[in-house]
């Protein structure tokens, strides 16, 4: 017996030790999957926030370059005040008055500025960018080339002679020298097919995730073919880089009405009314010392809009795109009566800065290497990261601060510069969406799938909407939203309402 018990004894030891050695193993799996997931998401983390600060510092240097091509321009205006108020002191017959030679070349100069001062701002994006961990992008430096062949080849008014041929140049030489930073902002429609949520929908489709197709339930429904998209005018117009958003305006003589000679973004009713405000600005610039005394206002202004009408002076002001104001809330909750939704705006904007003018408004693309634990095949996933950033500034009138359009036409006044979320604004597209809609959108839509770029993700995710369960979709969106108990696309919870969960900071980013 005694045998007997010491032989069951050292067996279970050894399933004791058995069954040990095999927890061990587990837990030693389970450790290191731990530590290669920790590695993985170490590696991750850092490359969003090494992206995320390059574009954030790379949209505030190109603003500030904004700011300071905008004030440049304002001084050659008071430049051009000052010299036409001389002249008019020496000449006081308006009939005999002769516009000095110096006024055309300071013309030619704002003109250019305007036109190709913003590429400086590109430029010292592409620097802060490097700077702050960004890399050469060689598909971005052929996005860049293939819009200066655009831009080169564009017909139409140019700002002056061989405007576009310098640009693309400029903008060349920026690509041989090396980009990370894209800056597309061409005025396209609104279409499903110009809008990067809608493939980002297509692809959640594509995993069983309905929701942001609710957008598209139109297309979902109605979709049959290619001749059921809406149509769309694929030849497209180029927004500049970092376009300043200024216009030219003619100083003519004064109507009968008494509204001739004032730009038309003013907010005055009169050109009386916008006389007496610009003199105000005049006499507090120069109160401050921000101008020099060029004489009395009313030199400054017979100057600045002579009576004779064969001899025109051009200034450059704002254009109308600048009073656009800062996007409201999005919805109205009439239980609690309160305002609210995704644009992440938790206060009201102070008046002289509700404004949206020159908007320095970037992405930048870097790739991470797959993950150890990853599932996908690719050997690389691209972070793209968009950041917008504006110069700030105000003018001094009577009645208190105002905005830097107030009086039409541009001074220096811009001084700081801030980030601002990525809704506000013109749409931002990323070099490889960009490039999507500016070469297969035709073809798609004149021939089908066929004609799509086999190694474009947008057109794979366009080739998979041709073949996606549709009427699943739209069975799966009506149960979501029947149930408004437990609607997984609204989630009740207010902290689910996105409010300042941009996904970026304070620019937002994707």
């Amino acid at each position: 017996m005694p045998q007997q018990s010491k032989k069951k004894s050292g067996q279970a030891h050894r399933r004791r030790s058995g069954q040990a050695l095999i927890f061990l193993m587990v837990v030693v799996l389970i450790g290191l999957l731990v530590v290669i997931w920790n590695f993985d998401l170490h590696r991750v983390i850092t490359a969003k926030i090494r992206v995320r600060n390059a574009t954030d510092a790379a949209a505030l240097a190109a603003a500030r370059w904004q700011g300071i091509t905008l004030n440049m321009i304002g001084d050659l205006n008071l430049i051009q005040a000052a010299i036409l108020s001389v002249a008019f002191e020496n000449n006081e017959d308006l009939l005999q008055f002769e516009v000095p030679s110096e006024i055309n070349e300071l013309h030619e100069l704002r003109a250019r500025l305007a036109f190709i001062g913003p590429l400086a701002a590109y430029s010292i994006a592409q620097q802060t960018a490097f700077e702050n961990g960004a890399f050469h992008d060689p598909v971005l430096a052929a996005d860049v080339r293939f819009l200066a062949e655009e831009i080169r080849n564009k017909v139409g008014y140019q700002p002056y002679d061989n405007a576009f041929a310098d640009y693309a140049d400029l903008l060349e030489i920026l690509a041989d020298n090396g980009v990370a930073v894209g800056a597309f902002t061409p005025r396209i429609p609104v279409h499903p097919l110009t809008q990067e949520k809608f493939y980002g929908a297509i692809a959640q489709a594509l995993a069983g995730w309905w929701c942001p197709m609710h957008a598209y339930e139109y297309e979902l429904e109605n979709y049959e073919g290619i001749d059921s998209w809406t149509k769309l005018d694929a030849d497209f117009d180029y927004n500049y880089v970092f376009d300043l958003r200024l216009s030219e305006f003619t100083s003519m003589p004064a109507g009968s009405d008494g509204t001739g000679f004032r730009p038309g973004i003013a907010p005055f009713q009169t050109s009386q009314e916008f006389i007496n405000a610009l003199s105000n600005y005049l006499t507090v610039a120069e109160e401050k010392g921000v101008v020099p005394n060029y004489g009395s206002p009313d030199f400054v202004l017979g100057g600045m809009y002579p009576f004779n009408p064969t001899q025109d002076i051009r200034w450059h002001v704002y254009s109308g795109s600048w009073a656009r104001q800062w996007p409201k809330p999005t919805y109205y909750d009439e239980e609690t009566d309160e305002e609210g939704g995704q644009f992440p705006l938790r206060s009201a904007v102070r008046p002289e800065y509700n404004y949206i003018g020159a908007v320095a408004g970037l992405s930048i693309s870097t790739p991470v290497g797959r993950g150890i634990l990853s599932t996908t095949d690719n050997e690389t996933v691209d972070l793209v990261y968009k950041a917008k950033a504006m110069p700030f500034g105000s003018l001094e009138s009577d009645s208190g601060t105002q905005t830097p359009y107030y009086l039409g036409i541009v001074f220096p006044a811009f001084e700081e510069v801030r980030l601002i979320h990525s809704d506000i604004g013109g749409r931002v597209l990323g070099a490889a969406f960009y490039r999507h809609v500016a070469e297969h959108l035709e073809g798609y839509l004149a021939s089908g799938p066929a004609a799509l770029d086999p190694d474009c993700p947008y057109c794979k995710l366009l080739r998979a909407w041709e073949t996606l369960d549709r009427e699943s979709g739209l069975a799966w969106l009506k149960n979501a939203y029947e149930d408004d108990g437990d609607n997984p696309c609204e989630p009740d919870d207010d902290e689910d309402r996105s409010w300042g969960k941009a996904g970026g900071g304070a620019t937002g980013g994707s």
